[in-house]
């Protein structure tokens, strides 16, 4: 079966989320010596679950392992989750481009991952995935 072209364009955007999510806990690092950032372990946690679970993701679906589809459902409400509690972290800094920034990078993924997690329930998935 030809891989459709919806696999193609999410596991691109996985990768390239995933790459910008690395990219803000560099900055995030760096920006703990010149300035303390209040929760930087929970940040740094939940960037750090971010990237876990698109590349979880990117791998489940060019790899075809339906065994792990549901697996990947639970991943992708669990990290909606957490992008919701990065977003209301990241409120006390709102007035900062950074702040703007990464709000808006939350919310844009958590619109492109409810979109991914109805993908994944839907028919043409289920018969990609061989169910």
């Amino acid at each position: 079966m030809i891989m459709p072209t919806a696999i193609k364009v999410i596991s691109s955007l996985c990768i390239m989320f995933t790459s910008i999510f690395a990219a803000n806990l560099m900055f995030i690092y760096k920006q703990q010596i010149a300035l303390p950032i209040t929760g930087l372990p929970l940040l740094s946690f939940i960037n750090l679950f971010a990237i876990g679970v698109l590349v979880v993701l990117t791998l489940v679906l060019l790899l075809k392992a339906n065994r792990f589809v549901g697996f990947t459902r639970v991943l992708v409400y669990t990290l909606l989750l957490m992008l919701g509690l990065d977003v209301l972290l990241m409120l006390k800094y709102l007035t900062t481009a950074y702040g703007i920034l990464t709000i808006s990078l939350n919310i844009i993924v958590i619109v492109f991952l409810v979109g991914v997690r109805g993908y994944l329930n839907s028919e043409h998935a289920l018969r990609y995935f061989g169910r």
